[in-house]
């Protein structure tokens, strides 16, 4: 029988290196471009990240976080593959409000083993499993639920991009503290991978970045987030840097907004939110 080196690898993986994997196999990250989209993702080196994978470094709690937070999943979605046992997609379903859920189904029951209040029947589509009281569950097969684990909606997530670490931090802090997911890049590049696996409800970010300036990115936010609040902050303008005629043409192109540095994180997050309304106004 033949030899697969790989398999090897596979098995000498950390447990936690396994588990991420497994969120990248379910966003259909390419085994390429893996490592690169994780140093997106925790904003951290090449070579950070390549410890971490192999076990050489051990991953910290902020970094999962950030890792789970990037690609859109819950913490304990991510971690649970740790013990081979995540749960299963489910719809609790309360009336004519569902809220969507995790739970861990147990075998099917009939209706006289005085199980509940809620069970778990059977759904269509990515909705594995609907949760609704006994009562509700009709002649559908019913199971027992071991475990249920239910989360608020997601925050909305918003992207800010730029180079100036101490400036990135205080609008994150403030973006977090006030309700938004807010991710931090301190690369135009690292954005850029990250839209190849994820959006955003809005974006934040520098005019001049790395080498060059916004307009590199700008297509790409708009092809994945048509209507999403947009604003690009910028240093007073000087000769030989951002000019203004770039800047209008630019603003009016991508439907953007202009901050000048320094700003208040207020003015940002109230211009964020002015821009979701609008754009659950906008038609998709």
């Amino acid at each position: 029988m033949d030899h697969d080196p790989g398999a090897d690898k596979r098995k000498s993986e950390p447990v936690i290196s396994k588990a991420i994997q497994a969120l990248l196999d379910r966003h259909g990250v390419p085994e390429r471009k893996r490592l690169g989209a994780l140093e997106a993702a925790a904003g951290m080196g090449y070579q950070q990240v390549r410890r971490r994978m192999t076990g050489e470094t051990p991953w910290n709690v902020d970094e999962i976080q950030r890792l789970a937070s990037h690609f859109g999943e819950p913490v304990f979605k991510l971690l649970g593959a740790l013990v081979d046992d995540a749960g299963q997609p489910a719809v609790m379903q309360v009336g004519a409000v569902k809220l969507p859920c995790s739970i861990w189904p147990g075998d099917q029951v009939d209706r006289d083993k005085g199980i509940g209040p809620l069970v778990a029947v059977p759904g269509d589509g990515p909705e594995h499993w609907i949760v609704l009281p006994l009562a509700d569950a009709g002649d559908r097969p019913i199971h027992e639920i071991k475990r249920l684990i239910f989360e608020a909606a997601a925050p909305r997530r918003v992207a800010v991009v730029d180079d100036d670490e101490d400036l990135t931090t205080a609008i994150v802090q403030f973006l977090r503290k006030n309700g938004l997911e807010a991710i931090s890049y301190n690369k135009a590049e690292h954005l850029r991978v990250a839209l190849e696996t994820t959006s955003f409800d809005g974006y934040i970010l520098d005019w001049l970045l790395d080498e060059s300036d916004a307009r590199d990115l700008l297509p790409l936010i708009r092809a994945k987030s048509p209507n999403a609040p947009l604003i690009i902050l910028t240093g007073q303008i000087r000769a030989g840097q951002a000019q203004e005629d770039d800047l209008a043409s630019t603003i009016a192109a991508f439907k953007a907004q202009l901050y000048e540095k320094p700003t208040r994180a207020l003015s940002l997050f109230n211009a964020l939110e002015l821009g979701f309304e609008a754009a659950s106004r906008s038609p998709s």
